[in-house]
């Protein structure tokens, strides 16, 4: 049996992520980052959306996006990874699968578990060691949080604002927040959210939300081990 269907409830901000086939690379050089980027940007426009933070590593993405009202966050995925599936190919001269199977989305409480999450995407290359300093990484949001560059691609969230009183303040209190490793409890929970699909947020929030979307909160039983979740 297939997957259900994502439903679309309007004004949910989702954590997508998705990794390369047999978590082979998918952004092998500068230019298949840009493009990636370019596609994103493109698929924006005919799929409106508003984006709050992206990380792209070399096997797999992280997207933070709340998709306008009306739209899916399954038709947005699906043009995104088709497009760069379409360039990669070309690029590259592969043919196969691009993408190991269907992208995960798990959705946000738009609260301080948002500002979580948007923590846990843009300090990917710190966790994964490839920078020590998250300045010196092109491929995320964190230049426009952390150093205050302009980024078209992405929207202010209501979040933001309340951190400081200027948005000089922010930054700072986003540079240190972002230099600071996330708690193991503050892990686990993101982890599990996009493992299982549950939604991410105060238990009250997360049953009535779990509700609307379908999503099965029960503990699975035995079987095959979860698999692991990148970094």
């Amino acid at each position: 049996m297939g997957r259900k269907p994502h439903l679309i409830a309007d004004g949910l901000v989702y954590h997508a992520i998705n990794r390369g086939n047999n978590r082979d690379a998918v952004f092998c050089a500068p230019s298949d980052y840009l493009a990636f980027l370019h596609a994103l940007r493109q698929t924006k426009v005919c799929y409106p959306f508003r984006l709050f933070a992206y990380c792209l590593m070399t096997n797999h993405f992280h997207l933070v996006l709340q998709p306008d009202n009306g739209q899916s966050i399954s038709r947005i995925l699906q043009s995104l990874t088709v497009a760069h599936t379409w360039r990669f190919h070309t690029e590259h001269h592969t043919v196969g699968h691009v993408w190991q199977g269907r992208f995960r989305s798990p959705v946000i409480q738009q609260d301080e578990h948002l500002l979580t999450v948007l923590r846990y995407v843009e300090a990917n290359p710190l966790r994964a060691r490839m920078v020590s300093d998250l300045a010196c990484y092109p491929w995320s949001s964190y230049i426009v949080h952390g150093l205050g560059r302009r980024d078209p691609l992405i929207d202010e969230t209501a979040v933001w604002p309340p951190l400081a009183a200027s948005e000089a303040a922010r930054q700072a209190l986003w540079r240190t927040w972002l230099h600071t490793p996330l708690t193991e409890r503050e892990l686990s929970a993101v982890r599990r959210s996009v493992t299982t699909g549950r939604p991410f947020g105060e238990s009250a929030w997360v049953q009535a939300t779990a509700s609307l979307l379908g999503v099965d909160l029960s503990e699975r039983r035995r079987g095959r081990p979860a698999k692991r979740v990148e970094k």
